[in-house]
């Protein structure tokens, strides 16, 4: 606790640090701008320099947006239908600082925009087109400065150009490296999903098919010895249940595993109509919050707690009526199961199949950062999973 709140705070001096930084800069680059020759204006030469420096700002902030990974849905629109759009953006603000710088001189924003406008192309662009540009730029920007009578750039400005290539050099290499292991450790995690659902299968499989065999076996017996025929019928019966349900579990394990399951509401809902053809009790289903994509280890989780739930009731709660309630609340999503308490004599746990347990469910839930409560409420009992997204 006490780390995750030094966490937050850590983060909140960041954000301050970082507005700051910013207001400093913008406060610079308006008293710069004040001071150059022409300033701003409403007239002639002053509403073109008002002209450049708005056309600067926002072309960068445009470029930033559009070529961010970040941004909104219509930036994410435009990016993926002309992919060099914020690049554009970024090298006309580039041009509109240039021309600005030649307009007002040194004094003014154009030359820190430009640097600013350099960095951002080079913290995206490769090597190979960086140091180009990097280069291009330098020349650029000395070209100016001696039309524009400041003569040539010294070597400190050299130095910062030098600096700002690094920097953002640095910077696009820490998100490759990032971005990396965010493949790797994706790749780590489906490997481990897969393997946990091809356990999951064998589990499943070995479950019910030895539920079958002592079944089957019982009713061979019964027969062999000229026992109660009726008896006889329902081991088979009980078998073909047992081989339907253990059919049924396969295909959900094997849907979460090509990724086409139903979602979590779905599964839901046909989780309650097996309940209801089965015991002939109601179970009612309800969604609370808007319905979203969970990732395929939570809707697992969410269906297989559910699965759970509703076999510890039919085993230990016959005769009871169940309430499955999924949220979908901000930043997490949750699965109540609640029933009434059962009001009719116990079932033969072997007809209703042997689930995989409560501490099961916990442990799957723990393994992806969720919690799983459990406990009597009232005359029944509720099952609580939260899940992170």
């Amino acid at each position: 606790m006490r780390s995750r709140c030094l966490g937050v705070h850590g983060g909140h001096v960041r954000a301050l640090m970082v507005v700051a930084v910013v207001v400093w800069a913008f406060g610079a680059y308006v008293r710069d701008a004040m001071q150059g020759s022409p300033r701003p204006g409403l007239t002639g030469a002053g509403l073109a320099v008002t002209v450049l420096n708005v056309a600067s700002f926002a072309l960068l902030i445009a470029g930033i947006r559009a070529g961010g990974e970040h941004s909104g849905r219509l930036h994410r629109r435009v990016r993926d239908a002309v992919p060099w759009a914020g690049d554009a953006l970024l090298l006309a603000g580039m041009a509109t600082s240039l021309t600005l710088y030649g307009v007002t001189g040194a004094d003014s924003g154009g030359f820190f925009l430009a640097m600013v406008t350099l960095w951002v192309l080079v913290s995206r662009w490769p090597l190979r087109r960086a140091v180009p540009l990097g280069m291009v730029t330098m020349a650029a920007t000395s070209v100016v400065g001696v039309a524009a009578g400041d003569g040539h750039l010294d070597a400190g400005t050299y130095v910062g150009f030098i600096g700002v290539m690094l920097g953002a050099t640095a910077l696009r290499e820490r998100r490759v490296a990032e971005s990396e292991t965010r493949r790797a450790e994706a790749a780590a995690l489906l490997l481990d999903e897969r393997t946990r659902l091809a356990r999951e299968i064998h589990d499943i499989l070995a479950h019910s098919l030895s539920a079958q065999l002592l079944h089957l076996e019982g009713a061979r017996l019964l027969l062999s010895r000229d026992g109660d025929r009726t008896q006889a019928l329902d081991r088979v019966e009980r078998a073909q249940n047992l081989a339907r349900s253990g059919l049924e579990e396969t295909h959900r394990a094997l849907a979460a595993l090509r990724g086409d399951a139903p979602p979590p509401d779905r599964a839901l809902a046909g989780l309650a109509d097996e309940y209801r053809a089965a015991t002939g009790r109601d179970a009612a289903v309800e969604v609370v919050g808007d319905p979203r994509e969970l990732s395929p280890q939570a809707a697992l989780s969410v269906v297989r707690t559910a699965q759970e739930a509703l076999t510890n009731v039919r085993k230990h709660a016959p005769g009871a009526r169940v309430r499955l309630t999924l949220r979908y609340l901000p930043g997490h999503a949750e699965l109540e199961v609640t029933d009434t308490g059962g009001t009719e004599p116990g079932l033969d746990i072997a007809a209703t199949g042997s689930g995989y347990g409560l501490v099961g469910m916990r442990e799957r839930a723990e393994l992806i950062g969720g919690t799983l409560e459990s406990g009597p409420e009232g005359k029944g009992y509720r099952v609580k999973l939260r899940l992170p997204e």
